[in-house]
């Protein structure tokens, strides 16, 4: 007999930067973040069950968010057992169930480029912001839609003429909510960013996302770095769940996950330099 899903937990593990490499390993995906996601609340002594949320941060040209909807519309989407993919009340959230009763939440996102080639991710709206438009613009073009702006730190992507225009942007935006992001891939040994305590000074909040990378993703993918968040997440509609509790000035997540190994950030950097 299936396991009861519940109508809203009050605990999140909240991974904000996720890239689905292989869409035709669903099931996979849904096992290895599951474990994760496991592992990093019981390293924080905290109990199951959490739900796992995963928001998917594609480009708008080839948005998995979507894909999965298609699927789901014609009926094909449903993994392997024991997974199972159904819709919410919301267009911007799948829930992904185990018929052992643990809950997944895989949440639409977005990557844009800005005119500036500084990344920026759409959280909690569908994939409607063109690449191109400036930073502000493109920030402005998020909200707008009703999605969260996060500028997410990348190896080199805050440095030199792109890292002054963060900085400036940091100092001179009065657009709110604004977010910055970290990420797994950071080497543990990169601890200064200048930006990220900028942020902190000026009280921008940080969302932490794994971020996978295709020739790391096994070794670090989604659910491995994140914040644990005590909020009212309500399955049917758990996209506003979660902006509710992202946006509260109350907002304390808990980070989860560790900083790559400087051996493994060298070998990724290289692989991706050759393949």
């Amino acid at each position: 007999m299936p396991v009861p899903q519940p109508l809203a937990l009050d605990n999140a593990a909240v991974d904000s930067h996720v890239h689905l490499h292989d869409i035709a390993d669903l099931q996979g995906l849904l096992d290895s973040a599951l474990q994760a996601f496991k592992q990093s609340v019981k390293g924080h002594g905290a109990a199951w069950p959490f739900v796992g949320i995963m928001i998917l941060t594609e480009p708008q040209s080839c948005s998995t968010f979507s894909l999965l909807q298609q699927r789901l519309r014609q009926e094909s989407a449903a993994p392997t057992t024991p997974w199972k993919l159904f819709a919410t009340a919301e267009t911007i959230s799948l829930r992904a169930t185990h018929d052992q009763g643990d809950t997944l939440l895989l949440l639409s996102g977005q990557q844009i480029v800005t005119r500036e080639n500084i990344e920026v991710l759409s959280l909690l709206a569908p994939p409607d912001v063109p690449d191109g438009l400036s930073l502000a613009e493109t920030v402005q073009r998020v909200l707008t839609i009703g999605g969260l702006p996060v500028l997410p730190w990348g190896v080199g992507k805050w440095l030199g003429k792109r890292g002054a225009i963060v900085s400036k942007f940091l100092a001179e935006t009065v657009a709110q909510p604004l977010f910055l992001g970290d990420n797994g891939s950071r080497p543990a040994f990169w601890r200064s960013i200048p930006q990220l305590q900028q942020a902190q000074k000026a009280g921008i909040p940080i969302l932490r996302g794994s971020d996978p990378l295709r020739c790391s993703y096994r070794r670090r993918g989604p659910g491995s770095f994140g914040n644990l968040l005590t909020c009212h997440i309500d399955m049917q509609h758990p996209g506003k769940s979660l902006r509710e509790a992202l946006t509260d000035r109350h907002f304390l997540p808990i980070d989860f996950g560790e900083l790559e190994k400087p051996w493994h950030f060298l070998k990724d950097q290289i692989t991706l330099r050759i393949s």
